[in-house]
């Protein structure tokens, strides 16, 4: 009897080559092309509902989703006529996570891993931007620190993307604190670690999430998955 999934599902050598590449690409880099995916889309449905207010990043790192989202934004100007008013702020210590309570202590989240060069991704930043829109800026610091005298220190007020990605608990209770009162229906939240822990929803993003959700009466709908763990949330009330 011939199979119904003709001469391909014969072809070992097929199945072997692609099983072969798959395995060996950096889980890293499929992470990264699918989050790259993930932002266009948010910014685009985010776009279409000619949503007003500013992208926020807490999480930097080397800057590669915080000027892509830059990117995004600017092709996608012609969906939003107050595209060009976004700010675009990114919130990161530039060193690490620093000193970890023993809840949020997990055996990738290290200091080593997560350093960058803070006066690099600014220039990248302002690069990317070539002076469109009204303007973005990095802040350097820990989150108990930086993010503890609310938004109106930063000149915001209302917030379209929060992009969460800063992995543990204390960070990103910290980053919840911060917008928590200047979302809105239609907010969209990127979540690039919401099962970590191995799927705890005690501990990291996914519980300072919960808390904010119990704490707002916000409701969420899920618009997608990707990478190695992300998924991507619209407010509603």
């Amino acid at each position: 009897m011939a199979s119904k999934f003709g001469i391909l599902g014969k072809m070992e050598f097929l199945q072997n080559w692609a099983s072969s590449f798959i395995s060996s690409v950096n889980p890293a880099v499929i992470h990264n092309i699918e989050k790259y995916v993930a932002i266009k889309k948010t910014v685009y449905l985010n776009s279409l509902e000619h949503q007003k207010g500013d992208y926020l990043e807490f999480g930097v790192y080397t800057g590669s989703s915080f000027c892509h989202s830059i990117k995004c934004f600017k092709k996608m100007e012609k969906f939003n006529p107050f595209q060009k008013e976004t700010k675009f702020l990114g919130f990161d210590s530039f060193e690490g996570f620093g000193e970890l309570d023993e809840d949020d202590k997990h055996p990738f989240y290290v200091d080593q891993n997560f350093a960058t060069s803070y006066e690099k991704v600014k220039k990248r930043a302002e690069r990317t931007l070539k002076n469109w829109g009204a303007g973005c800026q990095l802040v350097k610091g820990y989150f108990e620190e930086s993010l503890k005298e609310g938004p109106s220190k930063y000149g915001i007020e209302n917030i379209r993307i929060a992009f969460i990605d800063s992995d543990t608990y204390s960070s990103s209770k910290c980053a919840f604190e911060f917008i928590k009162n200047n979302v809105k229906s239609g907010t969209h939240i990127i979540l690039d670690d919401f099962y970590s822990y191995n799927g705890d929803p005690k501990k990291g993003v996914t519980l300072a999430f919960n808390e904010f959700l119990s704490e707002t009466e916000f409701k969420y709908r899920k618009i997608l998955d990707y990478g190695m763990g992300g998924i991507v949330v619209v407010l509603h009330r």
